[in-house]
């Protein structure tokens, strides 16, 4: 596993990182070692008000989201924690949106994942990422299946949840 350029999470991402599920925290923690992209911890849990407002505006399909807090089933002492995280590129002191950047995080998220072994869905291709060689092939595959479907695709790059077979709450 190859070090990236030694990026460092800010307090401001720490403090809403508090709020995940340590598995993903630790995903997260690591990843930020390894990309060579900078990036932020955008947003961890949401409201069920918010995530109605982010349906109502089309920024979200499901009411049942990994950023509403849950309480996982396999450790409920947690208490209620949140599944996903939002990550932002962090690109000359603001978040930048080319997809290039999230391809990078997204490899980076995918390599500090296999290696901890947490299986992470990554809202680029709405799939786990171990399933591909790199982010930008399963971002070209999701698109492609939603083609040969004549479904509109829907991708939400700075997405990344815990996989709900492996932390059902």
């Amino acid at each position: 596993m190859s070090q990236g350029n030694g990026y460092v999470l800010g307090a401001r991402s720490k403090q809403r990182l508090l709020s995940c599920h340590p598995d993903l925290v630790e995903v997260v923690d690591l990843a930020i070692q390894l990309t060579t992209t900078d990036f932020t911890v955008l947003e961890t849990t949401r409201s069920p008000s918010h995530q109605q407002l982010r349906v109502s505006q089309g920024k979200s399909k499901t009411l049942n989201s990994r950023h509403l807090p849950k309480i996982p089933k396999a450790n409920p002492t947690l208490g209620a924690v949140a599944h996903a995280v939002d990550l932002g590129a962090w690109v000359n002191g603001t978040v930048a949106w080319d997809w290039m950047h999230y391809f990078v995080i997204a490899d980076a998220i995918k390599t500090a994942a296999e290696f901890l072994k947490v299986p992470i869905r990554w809202g680029g291709c709405w799939d786990y990422l171990d399933h591909y060689d790199n982010a930008e092939q399963a971002y070209h595959a999701y698109l492609r299946r939603k083609q040969k479907a004549g479904e509109t695709p829907f991708t939400d790059g700075p997405h990344f949840e815990l996989c709900w077979k492996a932390y059902p709450v």
